[in-house]
């Protein structure tokens, strides 16, 4: 501002542009071009920024010539930051195999940031999640679950439509199962067997015996499983299914008795030998002994 009848130029600068110019004898002003009907200069030298835009953000600088006394120039600067209000934001669902993705997106405003929040049945608690996307290990279960997402920046907020998650499950086509496949890991101790079926979806597993006729049979659920110990002399054979709720499958049967074959002799055997060896020699002893008496 003018201080009496001194002569002061205000000069406005936004990256090395001069955007104004004040001078405080005449009251006049030049503008630049690229700011005409945009900025209004008061008597006394203030400065009015009119419909800003989101690249007027920035720093600006202000100089202050004092041109009476021949005075040094004051410096100062300050920084600007323009803020477009957020739109209502969207939700996109990507139906996975394993899980939902959800992304919220807005298509107006800046430095804006998302969180999500579920609409529960009254009197339950809301869980919030931060962020612009989620996913949701499991799937969600058969009663629906309904999210919310919301954007906002210092100066506006905005909340979406709610989208119910039961969209996957109705969207998600069942694919038919294939032949699963048996694999034997034998080991020291025990034999591990795994199940697998290289297509399908929602798949459960479950392993049975093929007992001799007459007997019963032994049912295991999921994908894998070990046996303790390791199976007797006679064989044991088992078949594994896979299923969902379009489909079935079983696999071809696989004898345990590979692993009888393919496991080389440890040491179970060799206290049992060493035991017949001890009582072999225990018996020449007494034998010879009674010999010379």
């Amino acid at each position: 501002s003018s201080e009496g009848n001194q002569t002061v130029i205000i000069e406005l600068i936004f990256n090395s542009i001069f955007v104004v110019s004040w001078f405080s004898k005449y009251k006049e002003h030049e503008l630049h071009t690229l700011y005409e009907h945009r900025i209004d200069i008061q008597e006394d030298g203030s400065i009015r920024m009119n419909n800003v835009q989101l690249s007027d953000s920035g720093l600006y600088h202000i100089q202050i010539h004092d041109m009476s006394d021949f005075k040094p120039t004051k410096y100062s600067r300050f920084h600007l930051q323009v803020f477009e209000c957020v739109s209502k934001p969207n939700i996109t669902a990507e139906c996975r195999r394993n899980n939902i993705s959800l992304s919220c997106s807005s298509i107006r405003g800046n430095d804006v940031t998302y969180s999500w929040e579920t609409l529960p049945p009254v009197g339950n608690g809301s869980c919030v999640h931060l962020g612009q996307t989620m996913e949701l290990y499991p799937l969600p279960p058969t009663e629906s679950t309904t999210y919310t997402c919301t954007a906002q920046n210092p100066v506006s907020r905005a909340t979406s439509d709610p989208i119910d998650l039961g969209v996957c499950s109705i969207q998600q086509p069942r694919e038919c199962v294939s032949k699963p496949n048996i694999t034997a890991e034998c080991r020291r101790n025990n034999i591990s067997l795994s199940c697998s079926s290289i297509r399908g979806n929602d798949v459960t597993y479950s392993s049975e015996t093929l007992p001799p006729v007459g007997n019963g049979s032994c049912v295991h659920l999921g994908q894998t499983m070990e046996i303790y110990p390791l199976p007797p002399t006679e064989s044991t054979t088992y078949t594994c299914t896979a299923q969902n709720p379009v489909s079935r499958a079983t696999s071809d049967p696989i004898d345990l008795g590979v692993c009888s074959i393919q496991q080389p002799r440890d040491g179970r055997w060799v206290p049992a030998l060493c035991g017949l060896s001890a009582l072999f020699l225990i018996g020449l002893l007494i034998f010879l002994y009674k010999r010379n008496h």
